[in-house]
């Protein structure tokens, strides 16, 4: 059966955090398309209606999931969530004062220096990964939507019976992830018990789908052999 491949990454992203991703699906003879938000470069939304006969098969990290379309959501035949979340904020009322805090210290701190912010940002993403600068790391930023979207961030929420709907969800989660707890992924999970299986993946942080390929498509590769 043809097979639409979608792709959305998370805030402090671009679309070529993806391109291992394309790679691989390129010698399994797909095509991935690659959604970009815009934060570095010129938008792309990769547009794809999908007829009867069409499998779509959708792949966000972490912010991505609340930047897909509930169209395509609502076409989607497998669900691959990265290290993400329904709201950002733990719900127990201690820990929310303190991501609140530590988002709104983080909103001040990109007003002055988003280059300084953005760097400490995608370090704690890798962790336990060393994260190496990029020759590229200079690009211009577009600062307005990043700090946009880092204000979304404090009353984002999605709509879960919009995933309720899809066939199959796997969620993946790094044990280790810094910017996206655990337990915001097992929330999640709890929220889907008849469609979704929920895999914590040792050694891995918030950056989960970029330091460890191979075993986030085997557990994929798994899910769609699941009938």
């Amino acid at each position: 059966m043809p097979t639409t491949i979608i792709a959305y990454h998370g805030w402090g992203f671009d679309q070529s955090c993806w391109q291992p991703w394309k790679d691989l699906l390129a010698q399994q003879g797909e095509n991935l398309l690659m959604s970009d938000r815009g934060y570095f470069n010129s938008p792309a939304l990769p547009i794809a209606l999908p007829t009867k006969d069409h499998r779509t098969i959708l792949l966000v990290h972490s912010y991505g999931l609340h930047l897909c379309p509930a169209e395509q959501l609502r076409h989607a035949d497998l669900l691959v969530i990265f290290s993400s979340f329904l709201s950002f904020h733990p719900q127990l009322e201690v820990k929310k004062r303190r991501s609140l805090s530590m988002l709104s210290q983080m909103m001040t701190q990109f007003k002055i220096n988003p280059q300084a912010v953005l760097e400490a940002f995608q370090m704690k993403c890798y962790h336990p990964v060393l994260w190496e600068r990029s020759p590229d790391s200079n690009k211009v930023l577009n600062s307005e939507l990043l700090l946009h979207d880092l204000k979304d961030l404090d009353t984002c929420s999605l709509n879960v019976s919009l995933l309720k709907k899809i066939p199959k969800v796997l969620i993946l989660h790094g044990v280790q992830d810094r910017i996206v707890s655990v337990e915001k992924g097992r929330e999640l999970s709890a929220h889907l018990p008849d469609n979704s299986q929920y895999i914590e993946i040792e050694q891995a942080g918030h950056a989960l789908p970029f330091t460890h390929i191979d075993v986030c498509w085997s557990w994929i590769c798994q899910r769609l052999g699941t009938e």
